[in-house]
């Protein structure tokens, strides 16, 4: 992987934080013995795994460590190297550089329109749902997109990021829209007006929803892919009723994976 100098502007109050804490230091000495992924080295010094990913996190975002992905028997952990730092005081607050940062990973449009071409099979139930006018096909897809509403919710909740809230919105307006043709003698009681007007606000707002979703999926692509990946790694201990939830997902990154795309 191709790597770059990089630069960091970190508050004082944040870095000073991260280095005068205890647990912090201690986390760090056992980082400067060998890498360990989180699992492991809250095994190591006898305390909980979130304590652990909550401080690596922290110490990643201020660029003092940094989590990879590697292969461990037949399954992948992140694991955490410490970096070679340099740290001095600037007008912005103290500066945080190193030479040893990966790139950004860069968006590959060729893969990302054979992602979407993995979709083309629901995209083809989808219209003979609607032009056939099948009930039973039409309340499938609705629930399967409410289902991914929620997918999205709780990946937000999980990660922080703002794609997946996007996508809960897409999800959930093709839902409704799925739903008003469950019920087409509901809709044709309205006023056509009532019903122009809010299919003309639906439509600007699944625009904005796209525009958005593709704005933050740039900004965001990086922790997209980590945060797939560390959610994958964790559905293989999962309770059954979780990997159940995420099925949709996993089937997604797994396609994905089959044909190369990641």
């Amino acid at each position: 992987m191709p790597y770059r100098e990089y630069g960091l502007i970190v508050p004082s109050k944040n870095i000073a934080r991260l280095l005068n804490n205890e647990s912090n230091l201690r986390i760090l000495e056992k980082l400067k013995e060998k890498p360990y992924y989180p699992r492991e080295l809250a095994a190591e010094m006898k305390v909980s795994e979130p304590f652990v990913v909550r401080r690596l996190k922290a110490m990643e975002e201020c660029g003092i460590v940094e989590g990879v992905w590697e292969a461990e028997g037949n399954r992948r952990v992140r694991r955490y190297y410490t970096k070679d730092v340099n740290i001095r005081l600037g007008r912005g607050g103290l500066e945080v550089t190193t030479e040893d940062v990966p790139l950004k990973r860069q968006i590959n449009v060729k893969n990302e329109l054979l992602g979407t071409a993995i979709r083309l099979p629901l995209v083809i139930l989808l219209l003979i749902g609607v032009f056939m006018d099948i009930g039973l096909i039409i309340a499938a897809l609705c629930l399967y997109f409410i289902w991914n509403a929620a997918i999205g919710y709780a990946f937000y909740r999980k990660f922080n990021l703002k794609t997946p809230l996007f996508s809960l919105a897409i999800n959930l307006f093709i839902a409704l829209l799925l739903a008003a043709m469950l019920a087409p003698d509901v809709v044709a009681g309205m006023p056509q007006e009532i019903v122009a007007i809010a299919m003309a606000i639906g439509a600007i707002f699944v625009l904005l929803a796209l525009l958005y979703r593709s704005r933050f999926y740039q900004l965001e692509v990086d922790a997209l892919f980590d945060s797939m990946e560390e959610l994958m790694e964790e559905l293989k201990n999962a309770p059954a009723h979780v990997r159940a939830f995420y099925l949709p997902s996993a089937i997604r990154w797994k396609a994905n994976e089959y044909f190369g795309l990641i």
